[in-house]
C-alpha cells in the first residue's frame, strides 16, 4: 500500500550521508549505508501536513500545547504500554543534545558517566567532549543456538562500577545502537534496580523504540515502578521512526519533579525548546495517523535484513551477524576474514565502494565489524551485496 521502493536524489542536498557522494552518475550506482536515516519518504499524512504548515505562512515560536501532548501521550499507551503526564514532558531539539545537557547538568568535570560499548558513538564523544569520564560495562558477546552473536550485559561490571565513589550517570541504549538487541525486560529492570541502588542516574535512549524487529516487545524504562522511573530520564523522538530526523524534535521524559526542574532551570537557555512549526505538524500527523505506515515499514526492513543475511551468509560462510530484534542497522562481524579494523575498512570504501558507520566508531569490540543500514529501497541493498561480493572475489582473504 506504502511507497517503499521510491529513491529520492538527495545528492547536493546537504544530506549528512550523501554529502561527499559525487552528483554525477546514476542514482542506483550509488550506495551509502552510514548515517541512521531512512532513504524512504515520508508517509504521505506527514507530507500533507508540512504543506499545511507552508500554506499558512506564519512560522512564530511554537510551544509543546496540549494537542501535542496528548498524540504522544496516545502514541506511547498504544505502541509501548504507558501513559504519560504532561509535566513530564521536556522538548528538546534531539536526543544527543539531551543526553549532553544531562551530562553538563547532573555530572561534574572529572565524574564518571557509564556506557555499554560497542554502543552509538555519540555517546562517549558527549562525555569525553564536556570532561567527564567514560566508565565502560562492555556488553559480552557470545552465540546463541544457531550460532549467531549473542550481547548480554554483564551485570556484576554493571554493579562494580556503578559503585564507583564518582559515578554519577548512566547513558543505556534500548533497542541497542548497533547490536540490535531489544533488552528483557528483567534486564531492563535490573539496570534500573542497580543506578537506583547507587544513585546513578539513568539516561535511557529509546530513540529506536517503535523500531521492533522480532517478537521481544520494548520494555521502556517508563513502564517500571514510580521510584526506578523516577530515577530516570527517557529520550524518545519520532525521528528514526518516521524519517524526520532533519526536523530537529524529541520528547525528553523526566518523572520525577526535583530532576526534572533541575534540568529545566540549568538548561532552559541552551537546548530545550517547544518543537517547530514544522515539527509540531509532522509528530502529530505520524503519531496520529501513520501507524500503518510504521507496520508496513516493519515487514519491509524485516524483508530487507533476510536479504542481506541470505545474500552474505551464502556468499560469506564465515561472516557472523547479530539477530535484528530492534532498530533498522544490521551488525556484520568480518574478523574472520580481516585481522584489523583498517584493512576492513579499505575494503569496504575502496574496493567495494560501500559507505559504513564502520564498527570500531562504535568502541570497545565494535573493530571488524559493519553496520549496514537496512531502510532503505531492496534495489539498494541488492546492488550494495553485489558489489561486497564482487570485490571479494579479487580479494585473496576470501580465497
Amino acid at each position: 500500500m506504502y511507497d517503499f521502493e521510491t529513491l529520492v536524489d538527495r545528492r547536493g542536498t546537504g544530506a549528512s550521508k550523501w554529502v561527499n557522494v559525487k552528483a554525477e552518475g546514476e542514482l542506483e550506482d550509488v550506495v551509502p549505508l552510514s548515517v541512521a536515516d531512512m532513504e524512504f519518504v515520508a508517509p504521505p499524512a506527514v507530507r500533507r501536513a508540512l504543506r499545511d504548515v507552508v500554506d499558512r505562512g506564519v512560522f512564530g515560536y511554537q510551544n509543546a500545547d496540549e494537542p501535542y501532548f496528548e498524540a504522544c501521550r496516545d502514541w506511547y499507551a498504544r505502541r509501548q504500554g504507558w501513559v504519560a503526564e504532561q509535566d513530564w514532558l521536556v522538548p528538546a531539539q534531539g536526543v544527543v543534545q539531551a543526553l549532553c545537557a544531562a551530562i553538563m547538568v547532573f555530572v561534574r568535570e572529572g565524574e564518571g558517566v557509564i556506557i555499554q560499548e560497542p554502543v552509538y558513538y555519540p555517546f562517549r564523544a558527549g562525555i569525553e567532549a564536556h570532561g567527564r569520564r567514560v566508565v565502560n560495562n562492555p556488553l559480552v558477546e557470545g552465540l546463541d543456538s544457531d550460532g549467531r552473536l549473542a550481547y548480554s550485559i554483564d551485570f556484576e561490571g554493571l554493579e562494580a562500577a556503578a559503585s564507583g565513589e564518582d559515578v554519577r550517570m548512566m547513558l543505556f541504549c534500548n533497542p541497542h545502537n548497533p547490536v540490535g538487541r531489544v533488552w528483557t525486560s528483567e534486564e531492563v529492570r535490573r539496570v534500573a534496580e542497580i543506578c537506583k541502588r547507587h544513585d546513578v542516574i539513568l539516561v535511557s535512549d529509546e530513540i529506536h523504540g517503535d523500531l521492533i524487529m522480532g517478537d521481544r516487545p520494548l520494555t521502556s524504562v517508563m513502564t517500571l515502578s514510580d521510584e526506578l522511573r523516577g530515577n530516570a530520564i527517557v529520550c524518545t523522538a519520532p525521528s528514526k521512526t518516521f524519517n524526520q530526523a532533519g526536523l530537529m524534535n524529541s520528547n525528553i521524559w523526566i518523572c520525577d519533579e526535583k530532576l526534572r526542574r533541575t534540568f529545566n532551570e540549568k538548561m532552559a537557555c541552551v537546548v530545550i525548546n517547544g518543537p517547530s512549526n514544522f515539527a509540531r505538524a509532522a509528530l502529530m500527523a505520524a503519531y496520529g495517523e501513520c501507524e500503518d505506515w510504521l507496520d508496513e515499514l516493519i515487514v519491509y526492513i524485516r524483508g530487507n535484513d533476510a536479504y542481506v543475511k541470505t545474500r552474505l551468509g551464502e556468499a560469506f560462510p564465515e561472516m557472523n551477524w547479530s539477530p535484528l530484534e530492534g532498530t533498522y542497522l544490521s551488525w556484520t562481524d568480518w574478523r574472520a576474514y580481516f585481522d584489523d579494523a583498517d584493512s576492513l575498512e579499505r575494503f569496504a570504501q575502496d574496493e567495494a565502494r560501500i559507505a559504513f558507520d564502520e564498527g570500531k566508531i562504535f568502541g570497545c569490540g565494535g573493530a571488524g565489524f559493519e553496520r549496514w543500514n537496512l531502510a532503505c529501497p531492496r534495489r539498494v541493498l541488492e546492488r550494495a551485496c553485489d558489489r561486497f561480493i564482487e570485490a571479494a572475489a579479487r580479494d585473496p582473504r576470501f580465497a
